[in-house]
């Protein structure tokens, strides 16, 4: 048995492959958490409502020696739901593991852009292969999900269900893959998020590392009766489409303004959410989707260091620099979408706004700012905040649009070039697909009323989102391309194929032989008079006489023999 600082050292020693006890198949990835338990999709080890009765194969890929079995513990099921919320397990081991092998469960923000990576057991590598995605934003089922672009190599393949999502840059196990995208574009899949996972199996939160996106002090103060609904609705707005910066006073921290403040950003939290049943008691538009904030911190009686602090376990991102918290985060953070309430209490607000807030609005986070006291001395200072971030967001958006305007501009280029090839090869060559017309539904999207500028209505999310809209659309138009090309050139190579061989008849002395002329004619048929030509039935004449050339002269050797 390898011992407990030998197996912690292995690669990845929670990496788990998941079989059928009795047919050996595989049914799936998993990851150990703790020493006894594994975690996975409910979909990997049974397709119904109720958890299987039966133990499952649990094999760590790089220690082959601590295979075991394991079974789903009690009250640690659920299933895929109606709309596809849930599909988790916990299962429990037959024998324990050694002390540090565990997966590093990390709750964090989901950032957009970040590099992540899964290896899961799709057909054909039951030793694992390894994929590379970028994370997209929130989607699925209630927008419990997150949606993984650009999977590489390849596409997503049964097989990778269960399978641990990890940041490529810190190794930190960020979520686990639940789904994959089935048509166009296929190189999409769906991941559920540490800390939705701790929602429906609180179990698990014991071996998750780093900090909820709201402070659990604030999270039991939920009233689903919401006092303010008209305020409520507004914050839930700003959540869903967020402004660079918004500030607001609430009139006292126990105020009803405050006391909806709280309610709304909890519904926010992936992991302290409350149930849908309680939810459901909440006014129309109050209820935030899960995920609308990363991160919602009390400033009340902190200072700038600690709530700098906040910023960093959120982004799982250690201080680093000799000035602490602080400094690491106006060297430079991601952006993310930040609510702050009780400013007016924290240790000092003016360094808070000067010093923390102000950094991160010119870093392009989304920033709700949230004051007590309308006389408080320094709201006038976030208040100029707001109306210059509102300025530089402005701004970012006129240089994206102007950025998106000229690669529609491209994209239509792209298309008219496609499309004049395409009428050259179609009539050709049967069967290639027909172009693809994208850049209409951009030109539509960039239209605006004739009364307003071009930027307004616009966020930077929107454009940033259709910048990459922009990109895949003009990823298929160059694989369209190549495509058609292709087909062109099967067919001229189909071409020289039959002359080549031909030219092996004559000098093998077949030029005469009437059978062979006849192959030879109706792959010239349809190679060459055959409008447009069919590619398969000329692929299988060529063959038809490429095998009787071989005949021939297999039989006119084998006489010379003799």
């Amino acid at each position: 048995m390898m011992r407990s600082t030998e197996a912690a050292s292995a690669p990845h020693p929670w990496h788990v492959r998941i079989r059928d006890t009795v047919t050996g198949q595989i049914l799936g990835a998993g990851m150990l958490v703790g020493t006894r338990h594994v975690l996975t999709c409910a979909h990997v080890v049974g397709p119904d409502r109720d958890p299987p009765d039966t133990d499952v194969t649990v094999e760590f890929i790089t220690r082959p020696e601590a295979t075991t079995t394991g079974r789903v513990e009690d009250d640690c099921w659920v299933p895929s739901r109606e709309k596809g919320e849930g599909d988790v397990a916990l299962l429990k081991l037959a024998e324990t593991q050694p002390e540090g092998c565990g997966a590093p469960l990390h709750r964090r923000a989901i950032l957009l852009g970040a590099e992540v990576y899964a290896q899961g057991f799709p057909s054909g590598h039951a030793n694992g292969l390894g994929a590379f995605m970028r994370l997209a934003g929130n989607c699925g089922p209630r927008g419990e999900w997150v949606q993984m672009n650009d999977w590489s190599p390849g596409r997503p393949a049964r097989g990778f269900s269960g399978a641990a999502v990890l940041d490529s840059g810190t190794g930190q196990v960020v979520g686990m893959v639940v789904s994959r995208h089935v048509g166009d574009p296929a190189d999409i899949a769906y991941m559920i998020p540490v800390e939705t996972i701790v929602r429906y199996l609180p179990p698990v939160g014991r071996w998750a590392r780093g900090h909820t996106a709201v402070d659990r002090e604030t999270a039991q103060k939920f009233n689903p009766r919401v006092p303010d609904v008209e305020f409520g609705q507004q914050v839930t707005d700003w959540l869903a489409a967020p402004s660079n910066v918004r500030v607001i006073t609430t009139g006292g921290r126990d105020s009803e303004r405050a006391e909806t403040l709280r309610s709304v950003i909890v519904s926010s939290d992936r992991e302290q959410r409350p149930s849908d049943e309680v939810l459901a008691a909440a006014p129309p538009g109050t209820v935030s989707p899960a995920a609308g904030l990363d991160l919602a911190v009390d400033a009340s009686g902190r200072t700038v260091e600690e709530v700098s602090q906040r910023v960093l376990d959120r982004l799982g991102i250690r201080p680093g620099s000799p000035g602490g918290a602080t400094d690491r985060v106006r060297d430079g953070v991601p952006p993310m979408t930040i609510v702050v309430y009780g400013i007016d209490d924290a240790g000092d607000p003016i360094s808070l706004v000067d010093r923390l807030l102000r950094p991160l609005a010119e870093q392009g986070s989304r920033l709700f700012l949230v004051f007590h006291r309308d006389s408080s001395p320094v709201l006038d200072q976030a208040r100029s905040l707001e109306s210059e971030a509102a300025t530089a967001e402005r701004e970012r958006v006129r240089r994206l649009l102007g950025e998106l305007t000229a690669k529609v501009a491209e994209l239509e280029t792209a298309e008219k070039r496609a499309v004049r090839r395409w009428r050259e090869i179609a009539p050709r060559v049967a069967g290639v697909p027909d172009p693809p017309d994208l850049a209409a539904s951009f030109r539509l999207r960039l239209l605006r009323p004739p009364d307003s500028a071009p930027e307004d209505g616009w966020t930077v999310g929107e454009l940033h989102a259709l910048l990459r809209r922009r990109d895949r659309a003009s990823a298929r138009v160059e694989e369209f391309g190549r495509t058609i090309e292709e087909s062109l050139a099967r067919r001229n190579e189909l071409r020289r194929r039959a002359e080549v061989d031909k030219a092996v008849a004559a000098g093998a002395g077949l030029a005469e032989d009437i059978a062979l002329g006849r192959l030879y004619d109706e792959a010239h048929r349809l190679l060459w008079d055959e409008r447009p030509c069919d590619l398969g039935r000329a692929e299988a004449a060529v063959r038809r006489y490429e095998a009787a050339i071989r005949h021939r002269r297999a039989n006119r050797s084998g006489e010379a023999e003799k």
